[in-house]
């Protein structure tokens, strides 16, 4: 997955990758980490397609979470597919669950190897803040 972070544009571009997400908290400030302006000269002429969308946080308002996704247009399906993950990530977020994340990886087009890989990481840090209890 390392190699994909910071390269998402270039492999949409040479489709290699069908999906990116990225997100932030308006309350943290952390808005102007997205490339939304690397992504734009592509959405303006149609090659890649956004859409934004929040995550209210009823506990804690000032900590929703606004994603933006950015699609191939024949990968546009992958959107909506990602945002009903994302709900249901949200509603079982006490308990990690590697459904989900596996699904989420898989819209978003990593390998199974990579998705293998961040779920045991999930895992091992669930695991051991367990023991802290």
């Amino acid at each position: 997955m390392k190699e994909i972070i910071g390269h998402e544009l270039r492999l949409m571009r040479e489709g290699k990758k069908p999906l990116s997400m990225f997100y932030y908290i308006e309350s943290v400030g952390d808005k102007d980490l997205i490339p939304v302006d690397n992504f734009q000269p592509y959405v303006d002429e149609g090659s890649i397609l956004m859409e934004e969308f929040t995550l209210l946080n009823p506990e804690h308002p000032r900590f929703s979470v606004t994603y933006i996704f950015y699609s191939l247009p024949d990968e546009a399906w992958r959107i909506p597919a990602l945002k009903t993950a994302l709900v249901a990530q949200q509603d079982n977020i006490q308990r990690p669950d590697e459904g989900i994340d596996r699904i989420i990886g898989l819209l978003l087009g990593y390998s199974k190897e990579e998705i293998d890989q961040w779920v045991r990481k999930g895992l091992d840090s669930a695991t051991s803040s367990n023991h802290n209890l």
